[in-house]
Formats: structure tokens, C-alpha cells, sequence
């Protein structure tokens, strides 16, 4: 599997000071990008599988050849652990601002979600794609 590359660190920290600076990213807030976003991620880098609950194997066994490495290896990549993958208390109050639900904590946790800085939307820990870098999530 990849390995931390600085170039996606120095993107990462830069990413994160822009946020710190400007706000919130703008899909945390506009489900229109968010979507249009998070359907770039699934025809680019394959993000998915689509219901994490189901055993999608045929995904399974592309990601693991994909990687160059077995199903149960690949099963353990997923945004959750991803290096890019943010949930920082800030950007948690983010996604939860742009709900608009009274229950907006239930479903970020229903969805274990954070922010994905290599697409730019909104990502649910159980899932993954084809940009995952090992070392995360982003906390604090």
C-alpha cells in the first residue's frame, strides 16, 4: 500500500492553514458541489463501495489488485485511516453547520464523517478509493 509521501503532507498543511484562514470548505456547506465532488472521487479513483455494510467482494478484489496486495489487506485501507482524511473538531462543526437537520451529529456519526482533502467532499470512514495514503485521520 502507499506510503506518506511529503508532497501530499505539504499539501495537507497547506490545505489546512487555507481552512484555518477562509472557513469552511464550501461542500461541507452546498450538497450540489458536495455530490458533484464526491462523483468525481467515484469515476476517478473508484471511492466506494457504495453501501460499506454489504460485502462487496468484486470491489474488494479490485482495490486488492489495484494495490497489488490481498482482500483482506485492502478491506483495512479506507478513508477512516487515510492520511487525507480530515476530522478535526473544527471541520466536524463544518459538516454539521451545512446538515441543516436537528439531528446532524447522528449523522455524521451514523457515517463516521470527515472531510476528504484530496477530493474535496464530504467522505464516511468506511469507504475508500484509489488515493489512499497511509497514517490518518487528521484529528486533533
Amino acid at each position: 500500500f502507499p506510503s506518506h509521501d511529503t508532497a501530499v503532507e505539504n499539501k495537507v498543511y497547506k490545505n489546512i492553514i487555507r481552512f484555518q484562514t477562509l472557513g469552511c470548505p464550501s461542500v461541507t456547506q452546498n450538497i450540489e458541489v458536495n455530490l458533484k465532488n464526491r462523483q468525481h472521487a467515484i469515476d476517478v479513483a473508484h471511492y466506494g463501495p457504495l453501501n460499506p455494510n454489504e460485502p462487496n467482494e468484486d470491489y474488494w478484489k479490485a482495490k486488492a489488485d489495484m494495490f497489488e496486495g490481498d482482500i483482506q489487506s485492502a478491506k483495512k485501507a479506507l478513508c477512516g485511516n487515510c492520511s487525507l482524511f480530515v476530522q478535526t473538531k473544527r471541520m466536524l462543526e463544518c459538516i454539521a453547520s451545512g446538515i441543516n437537520d436537528v439531528n446532524e451529529w447522528d449523522t455524521i456519526d451514523a457515517g463516521d464523517l470527515g472531510y476528504c482533502e484530496a477530493f474535496d467532499f464530504k467522505c464516511a470512514a468506511l469507504r475508500t478509493c484509489d488515493a489512499w495514503v497511509v497514517g490518518g485521520p487528521i484529528t486533533d
